[in-house]
């Protein structure tokens, strides 16, 4: 019987050995970053995953260009290719795509540091693109606009622009997790809504998402018809990302408009490819006005 007692305890013990404790599973890893993670976490991780302090300080101005197309997938039927530019200095940007056709020439956008102008097409009036930004000029006045491929990026002058930001979270975005930060100007440009994406693992910025949306009116008697609400937004996302000069920079950039409401929808994409990225260009200031 002693034995028996000793055998029964030896094969408890030896259980115990290969079995591991109860215990609750552990966190994954993607919900326990996101209950450590602050904004001021995010955004020092965000500028060390562009290039060190020096490395930063270092850029004045930058100079990108490369090839773009023009795609319209609702709305319409282009698809056509030319070429884009991006010059920034500090706050200051002028981004200009050009395509070969009579009736859509490409787009020419511009903050010189105190107006945001869009340029009109040769037929009168704006594109998509240029009356969003006409109408909603945050991105170009903030410095949005181009996210991290631009010297205007208002995360690398958190003291000039002093934005109020709020991070939510990890949120999953076309299958992926990524970490949002809600964006306000710290005057102004309440009506827009301003998403910023970053990636968890690198914390590069991949993706802006902007939106607004006009109420719907009601019909009077002098104007028998109503018209339903509104919607637009544009999305930037940012891929192929390259070490420049010290800095890793986004090579590929992708802009969608779309608008919703009063009879139509429309939905138009440009994709900019960039093959070169200067940091040694002087740059005349006239350069950011449009005229």
């Amino acid at each position: 019987m002693a034995m028996r007692t000793r055998m029964a305890v030896f094969s408890l013990l030896f259980l115990l050995s290969i079995v591991p404790p109860f215990s609750l599973p552990p966190l994954d890893s993607a919900t326990a970053q996101d209950q450590k993670m602050t904004i001021e976490i995010l955004v020092a991780r965000h500028l060390e995953a562009i290039g060190t302090s020096d490395a930063r300080a270092k850029v004045a101005s930058r100079v990108a260009s490369g090839k773009s197309n023009f795609l319209v997938r609702l709305g319409g039927s282009t698809n056509i290719d030319g070429s884009a530019m991006i010059v920034t200095t500090g706050p200051k940007i002028r981004f200009g795509m050009r395509f070969p056709a009579p009736d859509y020439p490409g787009e020419d956008l511009a903050f010189d540091g105190n107006r945001a102008a869009t340029a009109m097409l040769p037929q009168g009036g704006r594109s998509g693109l240029s009356r969003f930004l006409e109408s909603q000029n945050l991105p170009l006045k903030e410095g949005l606009l181009g996210g991290a491929l631009s010297t205007t990026w208002p995360l690398l002058r958190m003291n000039e622009s002093q934005p109020r930001l709020e991070y939510r979270g990890l949120k999953k975005i076309d299958d992926r997790q990524l970490h949002e930060v809600n964006y306000r100007a710290r005057k102004g440009g309440n009506d827009l809504k301003v998403l910023l994406y970053f990636d968890p693992q690198t914390f590069r910025h991949v993706r802006t998402k902007y939106g607004f949306e006009v109420a719907a009116t009601i019909g009077t008697r002098e104007t028998a018809n109503a018209n339903p609400e509104s919607y637009y937004s544009l999305t930037e996302d940012f891929d192929d990302f390259r070490a420049v000069d010290g800095l890793t920079l986004p090579h590929k950039y992708r802009l969608q408009y779309s608008a919703e409401g009063r009879g139509n929808s429309s939905l138009y994409e440009w994709t900019v490819l960039v093959a070169s990225i200067s940091h040694q260009e002087k740059i005349d200031s006239q350069l950011f006005s449009i005229k």
